[in-house]
């Protein structure tokens, strides 16, 4: 099959696209119009340049990464009953990963500027800035995070389910919706004794969009798994959603849409129509939002750089693409 090289990006919406959006028009500009394309090696230096800026990382999003993966290797452990490993063991891989991607940060500069894809390099040594704050934030959260991911409930119930009510959740999971692509994995997924649940890791605050984010994933599961949807619609299968906090641990239920809420408070199995009634607007929303930001809606092409506002905040500092703003 021959690889089309697209003019532009693929329409798509997520929850972590609109935070992007909101937070700053620039830096969405930046991220999803300047650097497409920015890896072929005949593309314009200001492509190449916000191309490998949006391929910057810190450690605070590494630690969420691994606790993804730390996660997913609990997950295979309890499945087949095996003892949980201590959080001690957690830790060890966990700080191993994360010590391996600043040594490559350190020494990958030059192979990180020919191709960002394939070397990790973290923002604040790409840019020279003071590395301090981020090291005590990862100390602080690194041993904490690993015991508050072994506390929550979801091992018990995993090792009673063994491989059965495993609900697969691909890297970019997502479904179509009005014609358009919506992004929305969680970081877990499974039925047990009649209940599906959903699940996000959280290494940071809480937000307030958070919840809705978790939404939008159980929306998902009904949308990619026409069972699970049949069960709901039946009355056979409840839904729960939640946020883990681990560094806090914390668990925030998530609610399902109050209109699968009875009116005695007993709650009563969730739709898939409860959750395109509750999650659509918001999409739509975000889509317009978006669209109102294209030259042509069709293809995708975004308006003039100009159109896009530069919103500085508090946030700036620990922007991806502070040196192509400032020269902006």
């Amino acid at each position: 099959m021959t690889f089309e090289i697209k003019p532009y990006p693929e329409f798509s919406w997520s929850i972590s696209r609109q935070r992007k959006l909101d937070q700053c028009p620039r830096a969405y500009f930046y991220q999803y119009y300047l650097g497409w394309n920015g890896w072929l090696d005949d593309a314009p230096t200001e492509t190449r340049v916000a191309y490998r800026l949006g391929k910057l990382t810190s450690l605070d999003a590494l630690l969420g990464q691994q606790v993804d993966v730390r996660a997913r290797e609990v997950e295979a452990g309890a499945r087949t009953g095996a003892a949980l490993p201590s959080a001690e063991d957690l830790e060890f891989r966990t700080r191993a990963a994360l010590r391996q991607a600043w040594t490559r940060s350190i020494n990958g500069r030059v192979a990180f500027e020919q191709r960002p894809s394939k070397v990790t390099m973290l923002r604040s040594l790409y840019m020279d800035q003071d590395t301090q704050p981020e090291t005590d934030r990862l100390n602080q959260k690194a041993g904490p995070s690993m015991q508050g991911l072994l506390a929550t409930s979801h091992w018990g119930r995993l090792r009673a389910c063994g491989d059965a009510g495993h609900v697969e959740v691909p890297d970019f999971a997502g479904f179509p919706h009005d014609g358009i692509k919506v992004f929305a994995a969680p970081d877990l997924a499974y039925v047990h004794e009649g209940v599906l649940h959903v699940t996000d890791w959280k290494t940071g605050r809480e937000d307030e969009t958070q919840p809705v984010q978790v939404l939008l994933q159980m929306w998902w599961a009904l949308e990619t798994y026409p069972e699970l949807a049949r069960a709901a619609a039946e009355g056979s299968l409840e839904i729960r959603g939640s946020l883990e906090y681990v560094v806090a641990g914390k668990t925030q239920p998530v609610e399902p849409p109050e209109s699968a809420i009875s009116p005695d408070c007993g709650a009563t199995s969730a739709t898939l129509d409860d959750f395109r009634d509750a999650c659509s607007g918001t999409v739509s929303a975000g889509v317009a939002q978006m669209r109102a930001l294209l030259a042509d809606p069709e293809q995708n092409i975004p308006l003039e750089m100009a159109a896009f506002e530069r919103r500085e905040s508090g946030l700036c500092r620990m922007c991806d693409f502070a040196p192509v703003c400032r020269q902006g």
